[in-house]
């Protein structure tokens, strides 16, 4: 066998970090969508008006920005590519705290 090594250590853990907050986002978002859906459903309100539908929109602003990364990272241009892959890392890895802050924002504006 060779000892030839694709990706160094350091960066081996920045992506194993990197992909389990990009995995605590997705179970955040998935579950202010379910409770929201519940209880809209159990009080007979609109989903709009739960306290998980920041939440929500905050989930859709992060897919939505991840979304145009992997959209610029099909230009072939080397310096582009490195600055959006770092953005891209960037918002994954804060994505709980976005999802956070639209979450609560939206809430003390909405009154909720």
């Amino acid at each position: 066998m060779s000892d030839i090594s694709i990706i160094d250590e350091e960066l081996a853990w920045m992506i194993l970090v990197v992909l389990l907050s990009a995995g605590v986002f997705f179970l955040i978002f998935l579950y202010h969508v379910v409770c929201g859906y519940i209880k809209s459903n159990r009080e007979k309100i609109k989903f709009k008006d739960t306290r998980s539908y920041g939440y929500v929109l905050g989930g859709a602003a992060v897919m939505g920005f991840e979304f145009l990364c992997l959209l610029f990272l099909g230009i072939k241009n080397d310096s582009i590519e490195n600055v959006v892959v770092g953005i891209f890392s960037v918002v994954l890895f804060f994505s709980p705290v976005i999802i956070w802050l639209f979450g609560s924002y939206y809430n003390t504006s909405k009154k909720l």
